[in-house]
């Protein structure tokens, strides 16, 4: 068995980041400076998501909950769904934490400027 991740898993991560960057792009409520900021920091966490030191599925959980929280508060849902969305991404974040700490941290970087940006 590999330690890269397999390819399907590879293009699920890229569809659930590719996802998140169309998105942040399409946020109205961003001006250029938050977008370029946003931006980095999917760009680093695609980056820290070839780490072989975490198991496929939970990248695959990781960018997914991702996505959906940005997509949550891209369309305006309302706090519960918000909530409920962030506690899931929280939960992929903890089952990484351990083997990929810094993989971890810029998850809740991401979610935390999400939060302060107000989108």
């Amino acid at each position: 068995m590999s330690d890269q991740p397999s390819t399907s898993a590879k293009t699920q991560v890229q569809a659930h980041l590719h996802a998140i960057s169309q998105l942040l792009r399409d946020a109205d409520r961003l001006g250029p400076e938050e977008q370029a900021l946003l931006a980095d920091l999917v760009d680093e966490l695609g980056n820290a998501l070839e780490s072989p030191a975490v198991p496929d599925e939970k990248v695959a959980t990781l960018t997914e909950r991702t996505s959906q929280l940005v997509q949550a508060v891209h369309e305006e849902h309302e706090p519960g769904v918000l909530a409920a969305a962030e506690e899931r991404l929280e939960h992929a974040v903890m089952a990484i934490e351990t083997k990929a700490p810094a993989l971890a941290n810029l998850t809740r970087r991401l979610a935390e400027m999400l939060s302060n940006l107000g989108i």
